[in-house]
């Protein structure tokens, strides 16, 4: 990191606190960026949360770490967004931007001509992924969407990268990591940049619990420990519970058609191959097809709500590394 540091036009100083809404570039939204700049020069870890508007624990523990953390703790920089998808946070969205109805996390690395989601995501590449060191990117289950926490790593990219991302997520205090080798996402399109990077999931439903939100700050503390971004011995965060075992053989189950779903299984239950997961139905309540699963297993998530659309994923599950 250079004396003369620049985010998407702002001078940031040593020393220094900013917290100011900025503006994306060719459009007239307005996001909240705090950026924290210790005295000596270190890493730069950016922290984005609600690429998808109702995923509020990482929200949440963003906001609050923007008030709490000071100059005198960081080493280095620490940028941190909350939330990303600003228009979809005030509508209580699901998944999408409303202005386009495109999922955000699925236009990278975006075009600064194209549609709002587009355009987002090319202001934040270029504006704030480009310029990290590290890359964490909060999510949840979505507003309909319950989840048991974990993180993805990338595993389509260098080996350093997805070595040094790994390593980072035994940091964070989540029962599973999943190795992704998708090419889409925010996190995914950086690691390919190489910018080692984590996605995390905790909370969901729309829920805000504060359980959620403290535990996601924790996680955040022990991520910039790691990384040296903080002394070890700066703030209290919680003792691990977890480390993280790795899931292998995703498996997205996902409707094709507008039906009913009723979920006989629970996010971070174990299953056995062959055991029911769940079963849809016609509007009359007429079977239409049952899910069982193909290998022994854990729950990562699933839809709760009754009525599901195409496209829907019902329920993730996957298989634990030996």
């Amino acid at each position: 990191m250079s004396t003369i540091f620049t985010v998407a036009g702002n001078k940031i100083v040593p020393s220094s606190k900013v917290r100011k809404m900025i503006t994306v570039t060719g459009t007239g939204i307005k996001i909240p960026v705090t950026v924290i700049r210790g005295r000596e020069n270190g890493p730069v870890v950016l922290t984005t949360s609600g690429i998808h508007g109702g995923e509020y624990p990482g929200i949440a523990a963003a906001m609050e770490l923007g008030c709490e953390l000071t100059p005198k703790l960081i080493h280095g920089c620490l940028i941190l967004i909350h939330p990303v998808n600003i228009t979809a946070f005030w509508d209580r969205a699901a998944e999408i931007t409303p202005e386009d109805g495109r999922n955000l996390n699925r236009v990278f690395p975006g075009n600064h001509e194209g549609s709002l989601s587009e355009k987002i995501a090319h202001f934040l590449m270029e504006e704030f992924i480009r310029k990290a060191d590290f890359y964490l990117d909060l999510h949840s289950g979505d507003i309909l969407e319950d989840l048991h926490p974990y993180v993805y790593f990338p595993g389509n990219t260098a080996p350093e990268i997805t070595a040094k991302a790994r390593e980072v997520a035994h940091a964070l205090d989540v029962e599973y990591m999943v190795r992704s080798t998708a090419t889409t996402g925010a996190y995914n399109y950086a690691a390919l940049n190489g910018i080692p990077s984590l996605l995390v999931e905790r909370g969901g439903n729309g829920y805000a619990n504060r359980a959620d939100i403290d535990a996601y700050k924790d996680d955040v503390i022990h991520v910039l420990k790691k990384l040296g971004v903080l002394a070890p011995t700066t703030l209290h965060a919680h003792a691990h519970k977890f480390v993280p075992r790795e899931i292998t053989n995703i498996i997205y189950l996902q409707s094709d058609h507008n039906t009913c779903w009723f979920h006989t299984c629970n996010s971070g239950d174990r299953i056995r191959q062959g055991d029911r997961l769940g079963y849809t139905t016609d509007l009359f309540g007429r079977p239409e097809r049952d899910y069982v699963a193909d290998f022994d297993g854990v729950i990562l998530y699933i839809t709760p709500a009754l009525a599901v659309k195409p496209g829907t994923i019902l329920l993730a599950y996957g298989e634990l590394k030996d």
